[in-house]
């Protein structure tokens, strides 16, 4: 097995199988009688070690790599087991490392099953850490299925109100959009000429811009991947999975799940769609134009008539990918790269926003919001992270979300200046229900359900830094993008380029 790093020392080459081989170890110690909470919160701890490695390569030398160059099974099976983290994925793999510690944090050690319990965080977080380093197709599309299983058990046996029902809408429209989206996959990979097809997603993307796939066949590629992966981001009309599994999930399976997992389509379009199929992606933007801005008004309008916080903050996560897209369709390396800013945004406002809802749930017993008043005045820690997860949503100044959204908007201006109307309008829309929101739950006299259930604030360090941790990146990639923009810039100009 040959190891490179485009001048990375060896070692740090494993980082990248590190970066799955703990949270593995982790489930493997926890089914086998460890302490299960425990077990978790270590693994993730531990884990931003290798990460850490990882990026400091990615940042000096643009790329990290790990896998076998030849492999002398390669004409019998062609699937190698190959890691690479370049400025694209090193964004995602942050954001899924900080959203399971957190995830991990907020969930209680009481919970019934908790072995199994914790057990499926930490396979949701090695399925999306797998698909975002997987250069082999194959891994890059099973990671993915690995990291969906858990996310409907824990949605079907820990979840709250029509459980079964959410788990069940959300198998049957994520299966039937993976379906589709490996259909996508294959017909990739068979558009290259026959000496020259691959599953290396690096090696089909060169192949494919020295061999361009032509034109009537890009059409209907991209059509297969934007529908099986716009399945997967709850892009309109298949997103009618998404509010109700968030809102019945357990908090964090609705953090895991929005912020991280959500993001795997977009990355798929960026790594995929874009470079391989770009007249294809071109020719179907009018398209796209209509279904983002049918996300962004119609579950803006819906996101209005919300009276439970979590139903809120599942329409209010999947009218935000409206603006993701405008970003893809833009044309512009500036688009792109708000859009990259804007996932990775959402990915930590959308997990502080579910982690605050679930604590609310557990120490009020509703999320109604018509039934929590005054929670500023009994619980003035939880108020504030509500605050902040609210105006990261809207897009405050200073926050991961408005950097993303400026840019896009800016970035898309000369293509599409009626849908950058579009996107602006559905600012508006997300600040009204979400300040409504924020103003009907903290403000007023305490209710009966603060009241009746003794509503305590969030207790030290201990509770407290789940959030503290989520809060820290929405400011700080809020006033540096170029923490993602950096590493980011070269992938993304690789991407438009023709």
């Amino acid at each position: 097995m040959a190891l490179a790093g485009r001048g990375s020392p060896m070692m740090l080459s494993y980082s990248l199988p590190c970066l799955l081989g703990l949270p593995l170890l982790g489930v493997v110690a926890i089914a086998l009688g460890a302490p299960a909470r425990r077990t978790a919160l270590w693994v993730s701890v531990l884990n931003c070690v290798p990460a850490f490695l990882a990026f400091g390569v990615v940042l000096r030398q643009g790329e990290i790599l790990f896998g076998p160059e030849v492999t002398s099974i390669r004409e019998v099976f062609p699937v190698q087991f190959r890691l690479a983290m370049d400025g694209l994925s090193l964004p995602l793999v942050l954001l899924t490392l900080v959203v399971t510690l957190s995830a991990v944090g907020v969930a209680r050690a009481e919970v019934k099953r908790a072995k199994e319990y914790f057990l499926c965080l930490l396979l949701i977080g090695l399925g999306a850490l797998g698909a975002f380093l997987s250069v082999d197709l194959f891994y890059f599309f099973s990671f993915h299925e690995v990291a969906l299983i858990p996310s409907f058990l824990l949605i079907g046996i820990w979840g709250q109100g029509d459980r079964t029902g959410a788990a069940w809408r959300m198998t049957l429209y994520l299966m039937l959009g993976s379906l589709i989206l490996l259909l996508g996959l294959i017909g990739l990979v068979w558009s290259a000429p026959e000496t020259a097809r691959t599953l290396d997603w690096r090696v089909l993307s060169e192949t494919l811009r020295a061999n361009p796939i032509r034109a009537e066949n890009q059409f209907w590629l991209a059509g297969l991947l934007l529908v099986g992966f716009g399945t997967l981001v709850s892009l309109v009309p298949f997103h009618s999975w998404a509010p109700g599994g968030y809102a019945s999930a357990p908090a964090p399976a609705a953090m895991l799940h929005a912020g991280v997992l959500k993001k795997f389509g977009l990355y798929g379009l960026l790594r995929l769609a874009l470079p391989m199929t770009p007249l294809g992606w071109k020719e179907i933007s009018w398209i796209i134009g209509v279904m983002l801005a049918a996300n962004i008004l119609y579950l803006g309008f819906a996101s209005l008539a919300q009276r439970d916080f979590r139903w809120l903050l599942g329409f209010s996560s999947a009218m935000h990918m409206g603006t993701v897209f405008l970003g893809l369709i833009g044309g512009t390396v500036l688009g792109l790269g708000g859009a990259l800013v804007l996932m990775v945004g959402h990915g930590f406002s959308a997990a502080l926003g579910f982690a605050v809802a679930g604590e609310i749930g557990n120490r009020t017993g509703t999320t109604w919001m018509q039934d929590l008043g005054g929670l500023a005045q009994r619980a003035p820690k939880l108020w504030f992270y509500l605050l902040v997860a609210g105006m990261a949503s809207i897009g405050l100044p200073g926050m991961a979300n408005f950097a993303g959204e400026i840019m896009i908007f800016f970035g898309a201006w000369s293509a599409h200046p009626i849908l950058v109307g579009i996107g602006a309008w559905g600012v508006v829309l997300s600040s009204i229900a979400m300040l409504r929101a924020i103003r009907g739950i903290s403000t007023g006299a305490c209710t009966a359900a603060l009241v009746t259930h003794q509503t305590a604030d969030l207790n030290g360090v201990k509770e407290v830094w789940p959030f503290a941790l989520l809060t820290f990146f929405l400011f700080a990639i809020g006033f540096i993008p170029n923490l993602i923009l950096g590493p980011a810039r070269p992938v993304l100009e690789r991407i438009l380029q023709p």
